[in-house]
Formats: C-alpha cells, sequence, structure tokens
C-alpha cells in the first residue's frame, strides 16, 4: 500500500502532533533530571521530613504518567472505529492512572492503604481479563467461526512446567478451559476483596504476618495461585494462536500485562516478607518514619512509591505498545475524522455489560456443571465478544463498515451453531 502523503490541513494536524510529542519528552527530561533532584535538595535542606519528600517525588511522577495515559485514551475515543477491541485496550490503559494515584493517596494516609491496595487489586484482575477479552475477539473479528476452525486443529502441548499433563482438546474445549482461567482471577479476587475487608475491620486481617490465624496469608495464597493460573492460561492462548494473533502484536503487550501485574504483586509480598523478616528496616519507631503509626504503614508506603515511579515508566510503554494507531484507516493516518460522537465513545466505554454476562454466564454455568446439569450455556463464553450485545448497540454505537460486517457475520455464526457447541458437553 503506497503511503498517503499529508495535505493542507492534515499535514498541519501531524507537524503539530510531532512538535508536542518533542516537547513533552523534553519536559520530561527537564522535570526528572532537573527539577525532581532540585526539589529534593531544597526540602532536605529546610529540613523537610522523608515522608514529604516521598510524597513529593512520587507525586511527580504520578503527574506525568497521568496526563500521558489520559492522552492515550483521548485518541483511542477520537478515533474509535473499532469499539469492542479498542475499550478493551482503554480499560487497561486506565490501569496506570489508577494505580498512580491510588498508591499516591495511599502513601500519604497510611490508615487507609488496605482500602487503596484492595481496590487496586480487583483492577488488576480486570485488566487480565480485558487483554484475554482483546485477543479472543480479534480472533472472531477475523473469522466470525473461529471455534470451528481450529476444531480440526492439532491439539497444542502444554507449557513447563505442565508439560506432562495431557494437551486439551482443540476447539471449543480448548476456549472453554482458557477461558475459565482470567474469569476465575477475577470472580476470586472480588471475593477475597470482601473478606479482607471484613476481616480488616474485625482485626483478623493481620496484614504481613505469616500466620495461618490471619486472613491476610490465606489471601496472598489463593490470590497468588488465581493470577499465575490466568497468566498461565493467556501464555497457553498466546502460544495456540500466535500465528492467527500476528497482526495484533500481541506478544509485547502480553509482556507489559504480565510485567506489571506480576511485578507490583510479588513486589508487595516481597516488602511483607522483608517487614516480617527484618522489622528494624521498616520500623515506625525510629525518627526517620516516625510519621506512620505502624510499621505495616511503614512497609505499605514503600510499596506505594514504588508504585508511583513504575506507573510511570508503564505510561511510556502504553503509549508505545497499545497505540491507537493500530485502528486508524487509511483516511485517519493524516486527517482527522470521527465516524462516533464523543458521547457514544464515552458511553461504549463504560458499557461493561459484556464483562457482567461473560462473568455471570460462566458462574452459573461451573454450577450447572457441578450439579450435572447438561450444557453451559457456551456460546457466550465461546464468543466472549459480546456479539448479541454488540448486535443490540448497533445503532447507539456505529462502527466503520468492515467492523458492522464482522459482527454480523459472528452474530450468524452463533446462530448457527446454537447451543451445539457447548463446552460442557465437550
Amino acid at each position: 500500500m503506497s503511503e498517503i502523503q499529508p495535505q493542507g490541513c492534515g499535514r498541519g494536524h501531524h507537524y503539530c502532533q510531532r512538535i508536542l510529542a518533542y516537547l513533552w519528552v523534553t519536559a520530561i527530561i527537564i522535570i526528572v533530571c532537573g527539577l525532581l533532584p532540585w526539589g529534593i535538595y531544597e526540602m532536605h535542606r529546610h529540613n523537610a521530613q522523608p515522608h514529604v519528600v516521598a510524597w513529593f517525588c512520587a507525586g511527580v511522577f504520578v503527574s506525568l504518567a497521568v496526563p500521558l495515559s489520559i492522552w492515550d485514551v483521548a485518541q483511542h475515543l477520537r478515533h474509535f472505529h473499532n469499539p469492542e477491541l479498542q475499550k478493551c485496550i482503554v480499560r487497561i490503559i486506565w490501569m496506570v492512572p489508577i494505580y498512580a494515584i491510588d498508591s499516591w493517596v495511599a502513601l500519604r494516609f497510611g490508615d487507609l492503604a488496605i482500602y487503596f491496595d484492595t481496590a487496586r487489586a480487583c483492577y488488576e484482575a480486570y485488566v487480565i481479563y480485558n487483554f484475554y477479552a482483546y485477543l479472543l475477539k480479534f480472533l472472531y473479528q477475523r473469522d466470525p467461526k473461529f471455534d470451528e476452525t481450529i476444531s480440526g486443529r492439532k491439539n497444542h502441548p502444554h507449557i513447563k512446567p505442565f508439560c506432562c499433563f495431557p494437551s486439551w482438546k482443540m476447539g471449543p474445549p480448548f476456549l472453554h478451559r482458557i477461558h475459565t482461567g482470567p474469569i476465575a482471577y477475577v470472580v476470586i479476587q472480588l471475593i477475597c476483596t470482601i473478606v479482607a475487608l471484613i476481616t480488616q475491620g474485625t482485626g483478623g486481617y493481620k496484614e504481613g504476618q505469616f500466620t495461618f490465624r490471619g486472613s491476610w496469608l490465606w489471601i496472598t495464597f489463593l490470590t497468588s495461585f488465581a493470577q499465575a493460573w490466568a497468566m498461565y492460561c493467556l501464555v497457553l492462548f498466546y502460544m495456540a494462536f500466535k500465528d492467527d494473533l500476528a497482526k495484533c502484536k500481541p506478544l509485547a503487550k502480553l509482556l507489559v500485562i504480565k510485567a506489571v501485574v506480576f511485578f507490583s504483586f510479588w513486589q508487595s509480598v516481597l516488602i511483607s516478607g522483608l517487614e516480617w523478616y527484618k522489622p528494624e528496616i521498616f520500623s515506625s519507631s525510629s525518627e526517620t518514619w516516625s510519621y506512620y503509626q505502624n510499621d505495616k504503614n511503614v512497609a505499605s508506603a514503600f510499596q506505594n512509591f514504588l508504585i508511583c515511579i513504575e506507573m510511570f515508566i508503564a505510561a511510556l510503554v502504553h503509549h508505545r505498545v497499545f497505540s491507537f494507531r493500530e485502528h486508524l484507516t487509511n483516511e485517519d493516518i493524516y486527517l482527522v475524522t470521527r465516524k462516533m460522537s464523543a458521547w457514544e465513545s464515552i458511553k461504549a466505554l463504560f458499557d461493561v455489560q459484556d464483562v457482567q454476562a461473560d462473568v455471570v454466564g460462566n458462574v452459573v454455568g461451573t454450577f450447572r456443571s457441578v450439579a450435572g446439569v447438561v450444557g453451559t450455556g457456551a456460546a457466550k463464553v465461546a464468543s466472549a465478544v459480546s456479539l448479541n450485545h454488540s448486535q443490540r448497540n448497533a445503532n447507539s454505537v456505529p462502527t466503520s463498515e468492515e467492523g458492522d460486517e464482522s459482527t454480523a457475520l459472528i452474530s450468524a455464526s452463533r446462530t448457527d451453531t446454537g447451543d451445539s457447541n457447548t463446552y460442557g458437553s465437550a
């Protein structure tokens, strides 16, 4: 395809974007390498308390990360030509502002850190689910009968450390077993959040204490297992269909999600372990950390401070990996066009009925399977593309002609296959 040359106002808009990008990079270099060290030096010279210096430094990184992520979200909404895919991407990008602001506020109000941490953990599970939904929707948009197409393929073996287990039958059974990983993580994380909040109020949470008498250790074991299984399912899904997913460049996206989720979780576990093994490191009785009322708050402050810095790095990577440019049409490369109004884009973004239907459908289907009822309504699970929901909102959320055709084909394929492709029967 020949490259389209910018003309008229399109060329001016293109150059303005490049200038803004250069100014943004210059501002980051000046702030991080100049203003930040100078501010730390001035506060130290005026005997500012350590927690004030930490809050200032974390705030600088948060103030850099959040606008960049919001800019990425705005660009996706401006070119919202594939709502089903871009909605998942925007939900993933929102991870940076939520994590950064959440951690920055928790750094200042240490007594409330447990509530901020649990909210952050819930969104972590939500991000993993949306990334899986993004990959699956991409495959079904390219092939509306994807579950039937892969039924004739050779079974994909498990990867280490489960390579000795028998492989899952390729087709609907494989998709169903993969699907249970992200869904289970969402459900388990929600349950664990409720338990954590209740036990925190009753004094039975015992955060950072490696004792079986507190709920923190049990919740950590359960969520770490659910998280590891969800990530394993994602990796296995990628390995099985990496050729089909090649055009959406999934490897970089997968590595980013895996790094942020895994690193933030195990970083918190490591800090809690250090606080339990060597409490003098995070001692609130020392003059340095006297602002925080107990050692647990000091350890939590360290975790939140690191996350504020890490989210700045994550925002830079997200800007590159989850770029809106992947969804531009030829006419959009240099010309500013809109096929959806701003209100329609925002309404589609915050519509979570697809997630609700998927989670409820899977939970109900699991209980029916356990009870011995044949059929789990897996036509919903197989698509995970919110096909019926997209069809209901076709008038309120218009897409490109290509997207409408894809949705119509997928809906038709679901009607043809009906409930015969249930995973329960498989």
